[in-house]
């Protein structure tokens, strides 16, 4: 098998391998299948987690991903190889082999793989947006410099260096004040660096050095720089000798003109009355229109001809027009839909320009192309939701196994006459019905959690509700020797509930307590106004050893359970109810300290209203 899957891989990217690359081909795909096979001789779901970044096969595999997509391999190629070797594997499995769990391992590889190509896809579109942006700053005809916060000097572009006879190792690392001792008369105006490290963009004129002309006058910009979150995190320092105020604003425009079309977002730009004024080059490649087409067209008209019906994410016609005319900003719109005959997903942004005195004179939109970007993730979303599939139904057939094996074994004794007419009906209610029932319980728990009912909500007294579940729990709490303690305030407002199932949220919980808490300790429910007055919060806290926390990031996921005779259903239930009812369920534990459930419901409002 080991070969012919070699020969696979050979065949279908040979021009991208080298030969010296067989023996480790051959070695990897060895450790790959012993993997495979491992998972299906033990039948257990957990095994297929294993492909991580720790696992050989599947840091491998990663790899492999990385190093095709670094020698330019189509993704298209590597999902037909995975196809082809999927088939290959499932037509060689054993007799008695699960083939919903060797598809789900399968399937974990093939993400592994693609992970590691669209790594190396990122990392190569990083390297080339930064070739870019320096291929722009050093072709540009005015002098940039780049600061971190401290002052000190991080990047000077080309003509930087042609004004001030300067290199690289002479001024990167070195502070604003060393450099303007060495080559300028004077430092900033005093507090014009403290102004633009607190987000102001300062323009300053000031005297610099030039070899060819000695000190002359020149237009600084200070302009801050943000990170994602809004903090400074450096300053660009633009300088540009003076000139003409006419020559100024040509030189301006031919810089803006070349800047925006270095760009790698599309980009449109709108003057007061709504017409286009600027459509650099990606905007072209992307909408498929040319400039003189658009420009100096009315957005509105643009739209009408060449946007074809509603965004099909939405069902709503894109609100761009009226976003823009109230000079509101957008953040990310996503668009999916035809545009001038093209099926496109665009990701568009967009902000008002102002004046200095702060009044709207236009607009400019951004738009990036998501099209291949979201067909990379939806073939990685299918693979996973193979994968899961895979795992709940291993799960339930490991479940479901324990009772179905009791009554497959007392009928075969039955049948062997080992078991006597007349015990025959005791056995069957002691022995068959109790193991159809588990195995019962076990398929309706599991379609609670894949499928859940939506909740018969009603209006509720919360501290009648409080007592009827403390009533519940308490006879068991007597037999288990746990002291109950229940704390709630004299009143409390009325919450929007399916009893039922909120019952049964805290009866999971609170069995799960009294399994953990030794005799003589305490399980505390607590109720509480949450201090935003939007919700009521239920605190059921324990006594017991807690929780590991190599499982706590687990506690939820279903057939999950460190029980002897546990399913891994109670919590998933759990989880999916309150989440029904618009609240929260969370978990706070650490071992030895014991472990509190917070449930977090909303209050009923006046659009509450389904009973």
């Amino acid at each position: 098998m080991v070969d012919m899957m070699v020969q696979n891989v050979w065949a279908e990217i040979s021009e991208y391998l080298h030969e010296e690359e067989r023996d480790e081909l051959t070695a990897c795909v060895k450790l790959l299948v012993a993997h495979l096979e491992e998972t299906m001789r033990n039948s257990d779901p957990d095994a297929m987690d294993d492909v991580d970044a720790s696992d050989a096969s599947g840091r491998w595999v990663y790899e492999f991903g990385y190093r095709m997509a670094k020698r330019q391999v189509p993704l298209e190629r590597l999902l037909k190889l995975s196809r082809a070797i999927h088939r290959q594997l499932v037509s060689r499995q054993e007799r008695g082999d699960d083939p919903v769990l060797l598809t789900a391992a399968i399937h974990r590889y093939t993400n592994r793989m693609l992970e590691g190509y669209h790594q190396c896809r990122s990392e190569q579109q990083a390297r080339h947006y930064e070739w870019q942006r320096n291929q722009v700053l050093e072709a540009l005809p005015i002098s940039v410099v780049v600061y971190d916060t401290e002052g000190r000097c991080l990047y000077a572009n080309k003509n930087c260096h042609e004004q001030s006879g300067t290199t690289n190792e002479m001024v990167i690392g070195k502070t604003r004040a060393e450099l303007a001792g060495e080559y300028n008369d004077h430092e900033d105006p005093i507090g014009a660096w403290e102004r633009v490290c607190a987000g102001e963009r300062v323009k300053i004129r000031i005297e610099s050095f030039s070899t060819e002309e000695g000190l002359m006058m020149n237009d600084k910009h200070l302009i801050p720089l943000a990170d994602p979150e809004g903090s400074i995190n450096g300053v660009v320092s633009v300088c540009f000798q003076s000139v003409s105020e006419k020559e100024r604003l040509l030189n301006l425009q031919k810089q803006f003109s070349f800047v925006l079309n270095s760009m790698n977002s599309g980009l449109l730009i709108l003057n007061r009355e709504g017409t286009v004024t600027g459509f650099n080059h990606k905007a072209e490649e992307i909408l498929g229109l040319r400039a003189e087409d658009v420009l100096g067209q009315y957005m509105g008209d643009l739209t009408e001809k060449y946007v074809e019906g509603r965004n099909e994410l939405t069902g709503e016609y894109p609100p761009l027009i009226p976003l823009m005319e109230r000079g509101t900003p957008i953040r990310e719109i996503e668009y999916a839909g035809r545009i001038a005959g093209r099926r496109l997903l665009l990701r568009v942004s967009g902000n008002p320009i102002k004046n200095a005195q702060g009044m709207t004179v236009g607009y400019i939109l951004i738009f990036d192309d998501q099209t291949e970007l979201v067909q990379m993730r939806e073939a990685v979303d299918r693979n996973e939701k193979f994968a899961l599939i895979g795992q709940f139904a291993a799960g339930i057939a490991h479940e479901i196994r324990n009772p179905l094996t009791t009554v497959d074994g007392f009928l075969q004794l039955y049948a062997d006459g080992g078991v006597k007419d007349e015990y025959f009906l005791d056995l069957t209610k002691t022995l068959l019905l109790p193991e159809i029932d588990r195995a019962n319980t076990i398929l309706s728990d599991f379609l609670m959690v894949s499928r859940p009912q939506a909740p018969l909500r009603s209006s509720v007294d919360t501290r009648s509700f409080v007592a009827d579940v403390v009533r519940l729990v308490e006879s068991e709490a007597h037999l288990r020797g746990v002291l109950l303690h229940v704390e709630a305030p004299d009143v409390l407002p009325a919450l929007f509930l399916d009893v039922q199932q909120m019952k049964q949220v805290f009866l999971n919980l609170c069995k799960n307590a009294f399994d953990v808490t030794p005799q003589g300790g305490r399980l505390t429910l607590r109720v509480q106004d949450d201090p935003d007055g939007q919700r009521v919060q239920f605190f059921v806290v324990d006594e017991g050893p807690g929780i590991p926390a190599e499982d706590l990031c687990h506690i939820f996921e279903p057939f999950y359970t460190t029980k002897d005779h546990g399913t891994g259903l109670g919590l998933p239930i759990s989880h999916r109810i309150v989440e029904g009812h618009g609240g929260a369920l969370q978990v706070r534990s650490a071992e030895g300290a014991g472990t509190t459930f917070v449930i977090s419901i909303p209050l009923q409002t006046k659009n509450d209203h389904r009973a």
